[in-house]
């Protein structure tokens, strides 16, 4: 009798995942994550810093229009939630796309996110990397370097 496998040719598991950790920064689990980063300043009085990476497949097509249409839906779904731009960039040479959204958190005020997709077709499926960096509005600047530099650091092995 044949047996199956995963992952496979035909289901692909989630691509090898680098990256740098700042100092001063741990690795904790979180569900549905790949790897899973945040602050660990101690007796702080303000939202950590944290950044996710996810893996999921989807069916054809998600690009732009679809990661639009689902940020948006999220920050909807947040109070005063907001979304930027769609922007582009590179995720270890390949394409990304992503957009900040903010939004007010009742206990941690103000939280601004970077959200990057990069997609790559596997057969009739995409595999898609999402990277979520988050951080106190309040410290866009020094945390948002932060979190800016891990993205940067982020290496995908197929």
């Amino acid at each position: 009798m044949p047996t199956v496998t995963y992952p496979s040719p035909v289901v692909p598991g989630p691509p090898r995942i680098h990256l740098e950790m700042p100092e001063g920064w741990i690795q904790v689990w979180a569900p549905d994550t790949l790897v899973a980063l945040r602050d660990d300043a101690q007796g702080t009085d303000h939202f950590l810093a944290n950044l996710v990476v996810r893996h999921y497949q989807r069916l054809a097509p998600f690009g732009a229009d679809e990661i639009t249409a689902e940020l948006g839906e999220y920050a909807g779904q947040r109070q005063r939630g907001t979304l930027g731009a769609l922007r582009s960039r590179e995720l270890d040479g390949r394409d990304a796309v992503g957009a900040e959204v903010s939004f007010v958190d009742p206990q941690a005020g103000t939280v601004a996110q970077t959200h990057w997709f990069s997609t790559r077709q596997r057969r009739d499926v995409l595999d898609v990397v999402q990277v979520t960096g988050s951080f106190a509005g309040s410290r866009r600047e020094a945390d948002g370097a932060v979190v800016d530099r891990i993205i940067d650091s982020i290496r995908l092995d197929p």
